[in-house]
């Protein structure tokens, strides 16, 4: 799955399967800071490589795109 592609499921999946607080799917933007906050985090443990970083990073952009 490339950069763009993960993006879109990381907010898709944040926005359709996280409530907010009064029981409703989360918004657009709100899906958006929390993928970002996922990939901030699964940035901040990717030790594997290099590589996985630089996707990682990849897929951080394609959201902030989004």
């Amino acid at each position: 799955m490339n950069a763009k592609e993960k993006a879109i499921e990381l907010v898709d999946n944040f926005r359709l399967k996280v409530l907010d607080y009064n029981g409703n799917q989360l918004n657009t933007f709100k899906a958006l800071q929390c993928a970002l906050i996922a990939v901030d985090e699964i940035i901040k443990v990717s030790t594997n490589s290099q590589n996985s970083e630089n996707y990682w990073r990849q897929v951080k952009q394609e959201i902030e795109n989004l």
